[in-house]
């Protein structure tokens, strides 16, 4: 028990050194429009925490990854409709299943939480209402081309 504490009491500069930004390596759709293209739906990932500051989460729509998250920051993109899954990878792996409709926006929550390494993660699925309001709070990324 006293190694533990001991290894996590040297991680906890870690979470003051550096900061991960958000990188978006897919189009970035008209954030003054609901939804850019009306046969899509929109999507949000949010990561209003500090926790884990200094590490990037990389997220990923069925297998293809969209960007990585930062402290304060969020991904948004838009895609068919469908039953589709939105992992998130830290030390640990969270998906969430996401039916996709035209014109519809679908919020979801990064949480974050220390880990025995690094960061973990955990994706939920939250209503609009909370999405709109926790998107205040979060930066748009850096659109990698």
């Amino acid at each position: 028990m006293k190694i533990k504490f001991l290894l996590l009491l040297s991680l906890v500069p870690l979470l003051f050194t550096g900061c991960a930004s958000t990188q978006q390596f897919v189009h970035f759709p008209d954030q003054t429009k609901v939804v850019e293209d009306s046969s899509k739906g929109r999507i949000y990932v949010m990561r209003p925490a500090t926790v884990g500051a200094a590490i990037s989460m990389d997220v990923s729509d069925n297998g293809t990854i969209v960007g990585s998250t930062g402290p304060h920051g969020f991904l948004c993109w838009e895609r068919e409709p469908g039953d589709i899954v939105v992992s998130s990878k830290a030390e640990n792996t969270s998906a969430v299943k996401v039916n996709v409709q035209a014109g519809k926006v679908n919020y979801i929550f990064e949480h974050m939480e220390l880990g025995w390494v690094m960061a973990r993660n955990r994706l939920d699925i939250i209503s609009e209402d909370e999405g709109k309001k926790i998107l205040k709070e979060c930066n748009p990324p850096k659109v990698m081309k």
